[in-house]
């Protein structure tokens, strides 16, 4: 995964725990068994895709993961 630029945002990454980012990296770990898609951002963060909220990504790409991330933490492109 190559990091991709976007502007500059401090976000909560835990509650009351925060860090400047300039650009975004991620991994994720698929578990289809149990219906759950954890990403792990930037290595400082991660949050889960489960249930039928995982059933709706269906066949996720990187653009999906990008796009699920930018909306998470409110971020946009640089």
């Amino acid at each position: 995964m190559t990091a991709i630029n976007i502007k500059p945002k401090t976000i909560e990454l835990a509650p009351a725990r925060t860090a400047q980012i300039s650009n975004l990296t991620w991994r994720t770990n698929d578990d289809s068994f149990a219906r759950k898609l954890t990403i792990i951002v930037n290595n400082l963060t991660a949050f889960q895709v489960t249930g039928t909220d995982y059933d709706a990504l269906g066949e996720w790409t990187d653009d999906t993961i990008e796009n699920l991330i930018l909306a998470k933490f409110g971020l946009e492109l640089a």
